[in-house]
Order: C-alpha cells, then sequence, then structure tokens
C-alpha cells in the first residue's frame, strides 16, 4: 500500500479528520492529505514540521529523550503527531468534536504502516 493511500484511509476513517500526513523534522512536509479546502498545504507542512522540530529540540534539551507523541489542542482542531521514524513524524488534524482516542488510534497505526513504506 502507498503512502498516499495510507493517508487517505486514515482521513476517511476518522470521523472530522481534516487532514493526514508526514512531515519532517527539518521543516519539510513529505506528503499531506488534506480533507477541508480551507487550509493552505504548504502552510500546513510548515507549521506543522515546525511544531515537530520545536518538540524535539525542546525534549533533547531538557533531556527528555526522543519525541515519541505530540497533541496540539486548540478551540477548534487538534493536531496528533506519532513519530514513524527518528526525524519524521505522522500528523493528524482533527475537528473539536472529534474522538480523540479514535483519532490517537488512527494516527499511530498510521505512524506503524508508514514504516514499511519509509
Amino acid at each position: 500500500m502507498s503512502m498516499r493511500d495510507i493517508l487517505n484511509e486514515a482521513v476517511t476513517r476518522v470521523d472530522g479528520a481534516q487532514l493526514a500526513g508526514v512531515i519532517g523534522t527539518d521543516g519539510i512536509g513529505v506528503d499531506m492529505v488534506i480533507n477541508d479546502d480551507a487550509y493552505d498545504q504548504e502552510g500546513v507542512e510548515m507549521e506543522l514540521a515546525a511544531m515537530a522540530s520545536n518538540a524535539a529540540v525542546t525534549a533533547s534539551r531538557m533531556g527528555a529523550g526522543e519525541v515519541r507523541d505530540i497533541m496540539i489542542e486548540a478551540d477548534d482542531y487538534t493536531y496528533l503527531a506519532a513519530q514513524v521514524t527518528p526525524g519524521y513524524f505522522a500528523v493528524m488534524g482533527v475537528a473539536s468534536h472529534t474522538n480523540l482516542n479514535d483519532a490517537r488510534f488512527a494516527v499511530r497505526l498510521m505512524a506503524y504502516r508508514l514504516q514499511t513504506e519509509m
């Protein structure tokens, strides 16, 4: 199964999912599927990559080890990320009404499945 298929399946599987993708902590998005035309794909990739990069740098400076999961919960959206390999994260953005247990499971499953593609 291709990376794009895995991302599409993740967005389809979770009610309220707005996007799924793979980002690198180097600031570059690898691939992204967006389910909402309001998003600017390039901007989303850059911001989510910056989020992962900042989390990795912060954890390193604090001596906490490698970041495995990230979650940012805001008023309208929640963004979840799970490490695929060091330096790369599977990400998902979901609407605020989304069941976060379903979203967490989906992003971890996505990360596991993407390991074989990368």
